[in-house]
């Protein structure tokens, strides 16, 4: 498995301006999809660690905090 870094340019103002970007990925291998698949599309927070000789990623799923619409007091 490896992390991998690409760049991307994105021109703008008519070709005047560049803005470039890097980009890092992991690719997860074919073996953990089916365990992967509940989560995609679905926003995920992350928690990573850096030790010695491991990196170790976290992803959680967010909770959906969905705001009260009902506004109190003037359909009263």
């Amino acid at each position: 498995m490896k992390i991998r870094c690409r760049k991307s340019k994105k021109q703008y103002l008519g070709n005047k301006n560049v803005y470039e970007y890097e980009q890092r990925s992991i690719c997860i291998p074919s073996r953990y999809h089916k365990d992967v698949e509940p989560f995609l599309g679905s926003d995920l927070d992350m928690i990573l660690k850096a030790e010695k000789n491991k990196v170790v990623i976290v992803l959680e799923s967010r909770e959906k905090v969905s705001v009260n619409r009902k506004t109190i007091g003037k359909n009263m």
